[in-house]
């Protein structure tokens, strides 16, 4: 979908899943900063649904941006996690659990063998 486009339907539509979408889809291919900013703004509000969404469609790339950006939390991860264990999304899953140990966030359990 064209950028202008995708910016249109996310300022126009009252659909939270549609503006998500939207949101999602433009991000890493946006290059005017106060479009960005609209999608960064609304995304970090609506974080686990985000990320929930990234994890049904088995999104790895979608989430390592989201990633980048430092919005990932312990909690939001574990999250996305369970729902990637549920749906089966084994490649969402290994790269959620990899995050969460390579950002120290097992810090506050034994994992001693």
């Amino acid at each position: 979908m064209e950028l202008d486009t995708l910016y249109n339907t996310f300022t126009a539509s009252k659909q939270e899943a549609v503006r998500l979408d939207a949101a999602l889809q433009a991000l890493p291919l946006e290059t005017d900063p106060v479009r960005l900013e609209g999608y960064a703004r609304y995304l970090r509000r609506r974080l686990r649904p985000a990320v929930e969404a990234l994890v049904s469609a088995d999104d790895t790339e979608g989430l390592s941006r989201l990633a980048a950006l430092g919005w990932l939390d312990g909690g939001t991860v574990d999250a996305g996690a369970a729902l990637a264990r549920r749906t089966g999304k084994s490649a969402a899953l290994v790269w959620l659990l990899r995050w969460k140990g390579e950002h120290d966030a097992y810090r506050d359990r034994d994992l001693s063998l």
